[in-house]
């Protein structure tokens, strides 16, 4: 196969970039995946196809509806695109800086607007720091605590944040999606083998 140009891909990546990490649309995101396609998270385990793909976004991503992941920076070789992102929640606590922990992706570009594979990676030890500094935070904060869904800080990458004025909308509000916590929750794709 031909490697599409540049400037398709690049512009492929700005669109899933914007679709599901900025405007939450797990849903539309998904189906930016080819039907073959898998996405691989390093706790979590393997999905495959747009269907499990959604599944699995929109479970993790409902039970943690406080997490947004403002693009740190890109890199695009050939049909492959290496980014960075910060998992970030805005302090419950109003006036304090928010809390993150970073995480580093490659998606492989398949034409046509779709994408055939995503790896995600990230360290278990930090997200646990993350979740405990934001649960003894909205503690703190207790009624004065600030909205899980607010989104105040997009980070430096201009063209990856929200239109001004938008509200977060995540595609699994309001459905029937039932939230994944833990692993004894995760009742699709494949596990991977914990080390011993």
């Amino acid at each position: 196969m031909t490697t599409p140009p540049r400037d398709e891909i690049e512009s492929a990546f700005r669109h899933y970039f914007l679709t599901g990490p900025v405007y939450e649309d797990w849903a539309a995101w998904a189906e930016l995946f080819t039907p073959d396609a898998t996405y691989t998270d390093h706790f979590w385990g393997t999905f495959h196809g747009p269907a499990e793909i959604r599944r699995f976004l929109e479970g993790t991503m409902s039970f943690a509806p406080h997490v947004y992941s403002p693009l740190v920076w890109y890199v695009l070789d050939g049909t492959r695109i290496v980014y960075k992102v910060l998992n970030r929640a805005d302090n419950p606590v109003a006036g304090r800086p928010p809390l993150e922990f970073p995480s580093l992706q490659v998606i492989t570009y398949a034409g046509d607007g779709r994408w055939s594979s995503e790896d995600d990676w990230w360290t278990v030890d930090e997200m646990r720091r993350f979740n405990q500094a934001y649960a003894a935070a909205r503690v703190e904060a207790g009624e004065a605590a600030t909205d899980p869904l607010s989104r105040a800080d997009w980070g430096t990458v201009d063209w990856a944040r929200p239109a001004a004025g938008h509200a977060a909308a995540p595609s699994w509000q309001g459905s029937d999606v039932e939230p994944i916590g833990s692993m004894r929750a995760m009742t699709f794709g494949v596990r991977h083998p914990r080390p011993a």
